[in-house]
């Protein structure tokens, strides 16, 4: 974290919140660097903005690379699948995703998890990509805007705890998440039970 926090102090004096768009936009395709720390570096700085607008920007910015992950995947990532996986492995994948797409890219949205593996997949399974980057708004957002003004509060003291406070929220969210989907599924195969038997009823069998 010490190390790119310096450099994001480098790239930050140079380009400013271009550079943090910039950064945030091809994060979500392809490139290594969380533009998390953007943020922090432009929070902390002297003259720093107003955290609603480094927010504002970093989620627009990562959003819209969202959808140049959704290309990259559907003109280019189905074959590198194939050459990776076999046929079943890949269906099986797909299955997952379709079924739990929505629930599976709001995680990577909020969570450390790639995020960029998602958008990429979400184009390799032709998910809807309006609906990708709609989820992607509130799971962005509610990353950035909860790093930006935490560090807007709270300043250095949040980078000290960075790592370890995001261990800990990313563990407490996949553990609700995973009890939701859980009882969700739960509830709709009660839900489908209870209307064959209905059905059943009423054709008297």
């Amino acid at each position: 974290m010490h190390a790119l926090k310096e450099w994001a102090f480098g790239l930050i004096q140079q380009y400013g919140m271009a550079g943090l768009f910039g950064v945030a936009f091809i994060e979500s395709s392809f490139f290594p660097v969380p533009p998390d720390v953007l943020v922090i570096a432009l929070l902390l700085a002297p003259d720093a903005p107003s955290p609603f607008w480094v927010a504002t920007v970093c989620t627009i910015g990562s959003v819209l690379g969202a959808g140049l992950g959704w290309v990259i995947g559907a003109y280019g990532g189905y074959p590198l699948l194939r050459r990776m996986f076999k046929a079943d492995k890949i269906e099986a994948v797909e299955r997952l995703y379709t079924r739990y797409g929505v629930y599976t890219i709001f995680i990577a949205a909020f969570t450390p998890i790639p995020y960029k593996v998602f958008t990429v997949a979400s184009g390799v399974f032709r998910y809807n990509m309006l609906t990708m980057m709609g989820v992607s708004v509130v799971g962005r957002g509610a990353r950035f805007f909860a790093v930006a003004y935490l560090v807007h509060w709270f300043g250095d003291a949040v980078v000290k705890q960075f790592d370890r406070a995001l261990l800990v929220g990313t563990a407490l969210f996949l553990v609700g998440a995973g009890v939701y989907i859980y009882y969700r599924t739960r509830y709709s195969k009660v839900k489908r039970l209870a209307r064959q038997m209905v059905q059943n009823e009423s054709t008297g069998e």
